[in-house]
């Protein structure tokens, strides 16, 4: 398999560009469409009606797009990301979570309020800065070490 990137210069519209990425998926018979909407904050208004306008063109492609729509969490940010998660269900159908910086000690409980709020699954967890740092998610590992048990 290989991937390509389509971008447009800074300051290009999100949904325009996020239409025409979609365009070009399907005219090169692209299997997966990954759409990054980094830097959207819950309490930033314009940031949150732009991801909403990207839905809504989206859309006009294919009704049932977003198929998946992850969204992803520093764990850092404790219950603020409960916050987070409240605000972008009302704009998106979030499918899932991954979840970044569990490589401290005591932020680890996040997840736990997350699963026990939402009950969306946990697709990754971030435990560094280097791409191997992002791991598919153990729920039985996770509790394991939460707990200081060792992990099998």
């Amino acid at each position: 398999t290989h991937s390509k990137f389509f971008g447009k210069d800074i300051g290009a519209d999100a949904a325009a560009v996020a239409y025409e990425a979609y365009e070009k998926a399907k005219a090169d018979n692209t299997e997966i469409l990954m759409i990054d909407t980094a830097g959207r904050l819950h309490n930033k208004a314009n940031l949150m009606q732009e991801l909403e306008k990207m839905i809504r063109v989206l859309k006009k492609h294919n009704a049932e797009a977003p198929h998946e729509c992850l969204l992803v969490l520093d764990a850092t940010t404790g219950q603020n990301a409960i916050a987070q998660v409240e605000t972008f269900k009302e704009i998106v159908n979030i499918s899932g979570l991954i979840v970044t910086k569990l490589d401290g000690s005591a932020r680890g409980g996040i997840v736990v309020s997350l699963a026990d709020k939402f009950g969306l699954p946990i697709y990754a967890v971030g435990v560094g800065e280097k791409a191997d740092d992002l791991q598919a998610f153990h729920a039985v590992e996770f509790a394991r070490s939460l707990v200081g048990l060792p992990t099998e």
